[in-house]
């Protein structure tokens, strides 16, 4: 045999183990690659997961320490435990545009996973981490029955024509959820049902587009996370004796600051009367066709329980800005002009008649008595929220907006009550004697929220033509010939819409 065939052999038997080799070390890397593939896939399911819940975090009002607790919890859910195992998770700002604003969040899910064949090499475990996005954006829905289990929680009868740019969702479980009657169109980007078989009704010539989806998922009370404003507790200040009154004609008063325990009258025609800041009582009564009337910041009172203030006639009534505490029920009616300011309500607001009144912008608290508003009245205010409660004084009255009076009415477009037009006490119970009714004639417009979270809500109305309306309540109905728009532009509200949705954006 020739040597040189031999060294052949040798060098043959040399390659062939160093590919075998080789071949070894590959496949032993596939497997490791492929497992740190499959872990890879199931950390990017957590991180995706916790990344969503961080932001709902922050939009409910939560920073990147509640972001981080909500990112951790939801990884735990699905296997991940911070600290445990090798495995950290994180929640921050991201540091990349577009998204390092405040909206968003990045969330990254890593773990230390251990090496198999890749051990020869010297790498007993990999780092494998994945990361994700979230932020909020405009959600799609604006109208919300939240009642999980009624009948009828949405109830739409008459000849009705309802045009909403964004979406109607009804969480109701039962079967008819959503009932319709009469001539009838529905137009929405999406319907949406918790009810099933079928979860909704249409009785006479109704027409739903798009068609119901039913079987939904419960979305939840999407204002949740807006906090209610807080509500002094103030007291009622002691009587002196005694009453003030202007009668006649032609008269130019200050009243001296007091609350007399017989009262403070004005009548006569032509009177100019002037409220100086202070405290004043028991029960302030313009009437008459006195010229203007005009109160400045204080406490107005009534410590017989009654009004803390009537303005009837044909009266201008001003109150200049500034702090008011309202200690019995503000009344207007005849054919006044009145400028109302924000403050605490105990006994709620009463408009009857022919009233022209203006509610400068601010936080009108509802303090028991509630909104009552009928006749031909018209009614406007910019960045205005009216908070409905109660005290141990006053019990609770719902909003009442009936008649053919004329409301536009819309809510801050900042701050924390962003959005907020009409807000319910959340702690108010449902009963149909708690429930609201907000309508007005053709040319009534509130843009903002109408949440009445616990309560009945019964309303006719529209958006303005570039503005949005939010309906949330226990029930929504809508009764009568009417047609209502629910318009969806929320270019106003300096942050969108205060309804959000989250989403994976990376």
């Amino acid at each position: 045999m020739s040597p040189f065939r031999s060294v052949k052999r040798g060098q043959i038997l040399v390659l062939a183990s160093l590919a075998i080799t080789l071949f070894m070390g590959f496949a032993a890397l596939a497997v490791d690659i492929g497992f740190y593939y499959s872990a890879r896939r199931s950390l990017q399911t957590a991180a995706d997961a916790a990344a969503i819940s961080a932001a709902v975090s922050l939009r409910n009002g939560g920073n990147y320490t509640s972001a981080t607790q909500a990112a951790v919890d939801t990884a735990k859910l699905d296997g991940f435990t911070n600290a445990q195992n090798g495995v950290t998770v994180t929640a921050a700002q991201p540091a990349d545009s577009p998204y390092n604003t405040s909206n968003y969040v990045q969330v990254t899910v890593a773990k230390a996973e251990p090496t198999f064949f890749l051990r020869v090499l010297g790498y007993s475990d990999m780092n494998v981490s994945a990361s994700a996005v979230s932020g909020n954006e405009n959600g799609t829905g604006c109208m919300y029955a939240l009642d999980p289990s009624l009948s009828g929680s949405i109830s739409l009868t008459g000849n009705f024509t309802i045009s909403s740019s964004c979406g109607i969702f009804d969480e109701s479980s039962s079967s008819t959820a959503f009932t319709t009657s009469g001539n009838g169109t529905v137009n929405a980007s999406v319907i949406g049902v918790v009810g099933s078989g079928p979860g909704y009704s249409k009785s006479g010539n109704v027409t739903l587009t798009p068609t119901p989806k039913t079987g939904i998922a419960p979305p939840g009370d999407p204002l949740a996370g807006i906090a209610a404003p807080s509500v002094p507790s103030p007291s009622l200040l002691a009587s002196i004796a005694g009453s003030y009154t202007v009668n006649g004609n032609n008269q130019t008063v200050t009243v001296p600051a007091g609350i007399y325990a017989g009262g403070i009258s004005v009548t006569g025609n032509s009177a100019v009367v002037t409220f100086p800041a202070g405290n004043y009582g028991n029960n302030v009564s313009i009437g008459g066709n006195t010229s203007s009337a005009t109160f400045n910041p204080g406490q107005y009172q009534n410590t017989g329980g009654g009004h803390s203030i009537d303005i009837s006639g044909n009266a201008t009534t001003v109150f200049n800005p500034g702090s008011y505490t309202f200690y019995g029920a503000v009344s207007l009616s005849g054919n006044n002009n009145v400028t109302l300011s924000p403050g605490l309500y105990l006994g709620g607001i009463s408009i009857t008649g022919n009233a022209i009144v203006t509610f400068q912008s601010g936080t009108y608290i509802l303090g028991g008595g509630g909104l009552s508003v009928t006749g031909n009245s018209t009614l406007s205010g910019t960045g205005v929220t009216f908070y409905n409660t109660k005290n141990a004084t006053f019990a609770y009255g719902p909003i009442k907006l009936t008649g053919n009076e004329r409301a536009n009415f819309s809510a801050p477009t900042s701050g924390a009550l962003a959005g907020m037009l009409f807000f319910q006490d959340r702690s108010v119970p449902y009963s149909t004697a708690n429930g609201s009714t907000v309508t007005g004639n053709s040319s009534s417009t509130f843009d903002g929220a109408l949440y009445f979270s616990t309560t009945p809500l019964v309303y006719t109305g529209n958006s303005s033509s570039s503005g949005y309306t939010y309906l949330v309540a226990d029930t929504i109905t809508n009764t009568g010939n009417s047609t209502m728009t629910v318009g969806n532009n929320y270019s106003s509200l300096a942050n969108g819409s205060i309804i959000k949705s989250s989403t994976i954006y990376e």
